[in-house]
C-alpha cells in the first residue's frame, strides 16, 4: 500500500520539497505506507522506470521490447521496464540483463531522461566544452555521458544539493534528485510551471561562471548540410593527424528544436537534386545512377536512410546530430550576429546580440546569403548582378507534406485533368484552363500543347521507388483555376509548379512545388529573417492546403522555413568559377576532388535576362547540355579574409555557375575538400586560402576517398557561354 498524500512530514524543510509536492499532486510520485517520502533514499533502476513511464506516458513506442533475463513477467515493475525500453528511456546491459535492483546514478538518470524525450535531437550542446567551468567534478563524468550532461545543463534539468558546483555524476540518484530532474523536464517541455530554487543550475548561474569570450578552433555559421559536413570533415581530418578533435562550434540563426540541417530539414526539401551523368559515361566507368558521389555525402545519405532521392527531414536531423556528437562539436542555435571582430585581414571572432563572443582560427559560412562574409566586410553581388541584374533573383519555395494521398491516387487524379484540358470540346475543362491562362488564348494554347509529349502521349507523372516527377502542369492548371489566378509567377506572385515529390512513406508525400516570386532585396531579407515565410505566403499556403484536401489529402503540413535558392554571390574568391568553366569540364583532372553534373537550373526564371540580352545584342545561349565538371575548392576560399570559406549558393560563382553550383550534393563535395583543408591549415598553422586542390587531393587519395573523375569539356558550347557571360555583365 502506498501513501497518495501530496504532503509528507519528512520533506518539510527539504530543498526539493516544492518539486516533490508538485509531482505528488500529479500522482506521479507517491509516499510510503508510514506517510513518509524518504527524499534522500536512492532509486533503483526498476523504480526509476516506474517514475519515468508514469510521468511521460504519452511518449510513443520507438522500438520493440526484447525481454531481459532478470525481469520476469511477474516482476512488480515489468510493465514499466518494458515501456521504458520501448520508448528508449532505458537500455539494458550485456547478456540481456536489466539489473532492476541496481541503483541508478545521477548521470545515468539524466542520460535516460534526455534520450527518451528526444532532447539529444532538439537541444543545443554548446556547453560541452565549458562543462569544466560549470562543474568542479567534471573529470568524474563518464565519457559516454558528457554530451548528455551538456544537453541536460542547457535544458535546465540539473539540480545539485548542497553545492551546485558539483554535478556528482556517479553518485546514486536520490528520490529528491529524480523528482527535480523529472519536474524540470516537464518545465522544459512546457508541461509544468517553473519553480525557483537556488540549487538549480540556471542559465543565470551559467552565464556568471562562463567567460564572455568563448574560444574554438573552428566555427561554422549556418547549419545547411554542406556546412555541417564541412565542419565534420575538418574535425575528422584534424583527429586523423593529431589523435584529438578540435574545439568546434556549429552556430546558426534557426531554432534547433525544429532540427539541424537548414533548408533540407527545417525547410523540408526532401526531394534531393542528384548529379546528372550521361548513361554512356556511367557504362564506360561502371558508375551508379548518380555517378561517384563524395564520400561524406554518401555517408550522410546512408545514415539518413535515403534510397535514391527522398530524404526524411527527421532522419537527416538525427544523422547530422549523431555525426556532430561523434566529433564532439558544440551546437548553438537562435544566434544573431551583432558584429565580426577582425585582426588584420582575418576573422577573430563573432559577437552575438546577446553579448557573447565566439572566437576561432577558421570559419565556415554556409548561409545562402553569405551573411558571415558580409559582416566580415566581403563585398557581395546582389541577386544576378553578375548578369547586370542586381534586382533579379530566383524564386523561393515553401515545401509542404501531404498525408492521405498515395502515388496511385495522384495518378488517378492527374489523368482526367490531362484528358479534359487537352480536349478543346470539353467546355468545362477549357473554362478552367482559361482561368489558369489569365483568359489569354495564346497562353492557353501553350499550356494545352505542353500537356502532350513529342510522341503525342500525355505527360503523365513518373514514379520511382522514392520519388515522383510531375512532368506536366495539369495539377498546376487545376489548382490555379480553383484559386482564380494565372499560372504565371510574374502575374500572380506565386504558382503551384510541376511538383518534385519525395515519397517519405506510403501515406506521406513531400512537395517542392509552391514558388514565390522575390527580388534580390526580398531574398536577402528573408535569409536574414531565419527564412521564415511571410504572412502573404502563409495565406497562399492555406489555399494550397484547401485544394489538396479537396482532392483527398487528410492533412497538409507546410515547412517551418523557406527554401531560398539563391541570394547573391561574394566577390574576392581565390579563383571564381563561371558557367563557361563548368561547361569546359572544370578544374584539371590532376587537381580534381570530384565530378558533378547538373543543368543550369534557374527555376522560375531570372527576370529581365532576355531583355538585357537583347539590349546587349546577345542571343541567350541554349544551354541544352548540362555541364559535367570536375571541381576543387578555390571558388569557396576568400583572398581578403584568408581564414574564411563560403560554401553555399553564395560562393564565388559568376554567370550561370550559381544555378548548378547551388546544389547541395555539389557543395557537400566542395565542403569535404574545404574540411580537409581546414584540418591541414590548423595542424600547420597556415591560412586556409593557401591550401591548394593538390594538397587536399593527396589526402583523399591516401585515405581512399577520392572518387572517380570524369568531367567532360564541351568546347564550343563553353566558348559561346564564355562570350555571353563576359559581355552581359
Amino acid at each position: 500500500m502506498v501513501n497518495t498524500s501530496t504532503s509528507f512530514p519528512d520533506i518539510k524543510d527539504h530543498w526539493a520539497r516544492k518539486f516533490i509536492e508538485a509531482l505528488a499532486t500529479r500522482r506521479i510520485l507517491n509516499g510510503y505506507p508510514d506517510g513518509s517520502f524518504r527524499p534522500n533514499h536512492s532509486v533503483t533502476r526498476a523504480e526509476f522506470a516506474a517514475i519515468i513511464t508514469s510521468t511521460f506516458h504519452q511518449i510513443p513506442q520507438k522500438r520493440e521490447y526484447i525481454p531481459f533475463i532478470d525481469v520476469p513477467t511477474s516482476h512488480w515493475a515489468f510493465s514499466a521496464i518494458k515501456k521504458s525500453y520501448e520508448t528508449v528511456f532505458i537500455s539494458g546491459f550485456p547478456n540481456r540483463q536489466f539489473r532492476p535492483s541496481n541503483r541508478i546514478t545521477r548521470a545515468n538518470a539524466l542520460v535516460s531522461i534526455i534520450s527518451g524525450l528526444g532532447f539529444t535531437s532538439s537541444v543545443d550542446s554548446d556547453l560541452l566544452d565549458f562543462l569544466p567551468q560549470i562543474y568542479q567534478d567534471y573529470n568524474q563524468i563518464p565519457e559516454y555521458a558528457k554530451i548528455a550532461m551538456a544537453i541536460s545543463t542547457k535544458a535546465d534539468l540539473v539540480a545539485s544539493f548542497p553545492n551546485i558546483k558539483l554535478l556528482n555524476p556517479t553518485l546514486a540518484a536520490t528520490r529528491a534528485d529524480i523528482s527535480v530532474f523529472v519536474y524540470q523536464a516537464l518545465v522544459y517541455s512546457n508541461q509544468a510551471e517553473k519553480i525557483d530554487s537556488e540549487y538549480l543550475i540556471s542559465p543565470e548561474y551559467i552565464n556568471q561562471n562562463l567567460d564572455k569570450t568563448r574560444e574554438y578552433d573552428i566555427i561554422c555559421f549556418g547549419d545547411e548540410v554542406p556546412g555541417v559536413l564541412t565542419l565534420i570533415c575538418a574535425s575528422r581530418e584534424y583527429h586523423r593527424r593529431t589523435g584529438k578533435y578540435p574545439r568546434s562550434l556549429l552556430l546558426f540563426k534557426g531554432n534547433s528544436q525544429l532540427g539541424i540541417g537548414g533548408h533540407l530539414v527545417r525547410g523540408g526539401l526532401a526531394y534531393l537534386d542528384r548529379s546528372a551523368v550521361p548513361i554512356s559515361i556511367r557504362r564506360e566507368l561502371d558508375l551508379d545512377t548518380f555517378g561517384d558521389s563524395p564520400a561524406i555525402y554518401d555517408e550522410f545519405l546512408e545514415r539518413s536512410g535515403v534510397y535514391q532521392i527522398a530524404l526524411n527531414p527527421e532522419n537527416a536531423n538525427i544523422a547530422l546530430r549523431k555525426m556532430l556528437q561523434e566529433v564532439k562539436a558544440n551546437v548553438l542555435s537562435n544566434a544573431e550576429i551583432k558584429s565580426v571582430i577582425k585582426e588584420a585581414n582575418q576573422i577573430n571572432g563573432i559577437e552575438l546580440n546577446r553579448g557573447e563572443i565566439y572566437t576561432a582560427k577558421h570559419f565556415i559560412d554556409c548561409t545562402v546569403n553569405a551573411e558571415l562574409a558580409q559582416f566580415a566586410g566581403i563585398k557581395k553581388l546582389k541577386g544576378f548582378e553578375t548578369f547586370g541584374l542586381p534586382n533579379s533573383e530566383l524564386s523561393v519555395t515553401l515545401t509542404f507534406q501531404t498525408k492521405g494521398l498515395t502515388v496511385d491516387r495522384l495518378k488517378q487524379i492527374e489523368y482526367p485533368f490531362l484528358e479534359g484540358f487537352t480536349d478543346i470540346n470539353n467546355t468545362q475543362f477549357q473554362k478552367l484552363l482559361n482561368i489558369a491562362a489569365g483568359n489569354n488564348s495564346e497562353y492557353a494554347d501553350i499550356l494545352r500543347k505542353d500537356l502532350i509529349d513529342k510522341n503525342g502521349n500525355f505527360k503523365t507523372m513518373y514514379a520511382g521507388k522514392d520519388y515522383i516527377d510531375v512532368r506536366s502542369k495539369a495539377l498546376s492548371i487545376a489548382y490555379h483555376s480553383f484559386r482564380g489566378t494565372p499560372l504565371s509567377l510574374q502575374a500572380s506572385g506565386s504558382i503551384l509548379d510541376n511538383g518534385n515529390i519525395a515519397i517519405l512513406n506510403d501515406n506521406t508525400l513531400s512537395w517542392n512545388a509552391l514558388l514565390f516570386d522575390v527580388n534580390a532585396e526580398q531574398a536577402e531579407n528573408l535569409a536574414r529573417n531565419k527564412a521564415l515565410p511571410t504572412s502573404k505566403m502563409l495565406r497562399e499556403m492555406e489555399f494550397v492546403a484547401k485544394w489538396f484536401q479537396n482532392i483527398g489529402a487528410t492533412e497538409v503540413i507546410p515547412a517551418s522555413e523557406l527554401y531560398i535558392r539563391h541570394a547573391g554571390n561574394i566577390l574576392g574568391a581565390v579563383e571564381p568559377l563561371t558557367g563557361a568553366e563548368m561547361l569546359a569540364g572544370g578544374v584539371s583532372e590532376n587537381q580534381a576532388l570530384g565530378t558533378f553534373g547538373y543543368h543550369f537550373d534557374i527555376r522560375g526564371g531570372v527576370a529581365g535576362l532576355i531583355n538585357r540580352s537583347s539590349e546587349k545584342g546577345l542571343q541567350k545561349p541554349s544551354l541544352h547540355l548540362p555541364p559535367l565538371f570536375n571541381f576543387g575548392i578555390q571558388h569557396a576560399l576568400v583572398k581578403d579574409v584568408p581564414n574564411l570559406a563560403v560554401i553555399s549558393p553564395a560562393s564565388g560563382f559568376k554567370g550561370y555557375a550559381s544555378s548548378a553550383g547551388r546544389i547541395v550534393e555539389f557543395n557537400c563535395g566542395v565542403g569535404q575538400g574545404v574540411g580537409i583543408g581546414i584540418g591541414i591549415a590548423l595542424c600547420e598553422n597556415r591560412n586556409l586560402a593557401e591550401i591548394s586542390n593538390l594538397e587536399v587531393r593527396e589526402v583523399l587519395v591516401s585515405t581512399q576517398r577520392l572518387p572517380k573523375i570524369y568531367g567532360v569539356s564541351y568546347v564550343e558550347q563553353a566558348r559561346e557561354l564564355d562570350v555571353f557571360e563576359n559581355l552581359i555583365a
